[in-house]
């Protein structure tokens, strides 16, 4: 396993030695349960930052120490003044990262990429709800309950507006 907290030092060291500031990170943990995302920044009302990054980076020994560093740096840069989309200073910063370290930062990164293979989110969960728009026939599946599969009628559809959804549950 990795050395998580030593990974997270490098990271912040680079990020610094290229004058970019990053925000005022309170939290670092390991999301165990992560199957779809590498990484994760969260930032609360106090304008404070908690990253969350996959276990399985840290213990697949198939994932370099690069391709960990990666992550953790691309989640440091959404810390940074108005950096919390994939646009503007956000891209500018990882080209900046990519440029000086030789790194692969970017939107999205996937497991073969990481040198595993892809998570295939078809063979965990099958669908438990499907919703249909009454109005344009626009479909809304989803694996498991949530907000929207609770409260559907609150919701519009993204393509038509309407507030019109059938529900069916598989």
């Amino acid at each position: 396993m990795k050395d998580f907290q030593k990974l997270i030092e490098e990271s912040l060291e680079e990020v610094r030695r290229l004058g970019i500031r990053p925000g005022n990170i309170v939290a670092w943990s390991v999301n165990k349960r992560a199957k779809t995302r590498w990484g994760l920044c969260r930032q609360n009302p106090d304008n404070t930052f908690e990253i969350q990054i996959a276990q399985r980076l840290l213990t697949d020994e198939r994932i370099s120490r690069q391709s960990c560093k990666e992550t953790i740096i691309h989640e440091i840069l959404h810390t940074c003044k108005d950096c919390m989309k994939h646009t503007g200073k956000w891209k500018h910063y990882a080209q900046v990262v990519n440029q000086v370290y030789g790194y692969n930062i970017k939107r999205v990164t996937t497991g073969s990429e990481k040198g595993v293979e892809d998570y295939d989110s078809s063979s965990s969960l099958p669908v438990k709800y499907i919703f249909t728009c009454g109005c344009c026939g626009a479909t809304i599946y989803r694996k498991r309950e949530s907000r929207f599969t609770k409260y559907y009628r609150q919701y519009r559809c993204t393509r038509c507006g309407a507030v019109a959804w059938e529900k069916k549950v598989v």
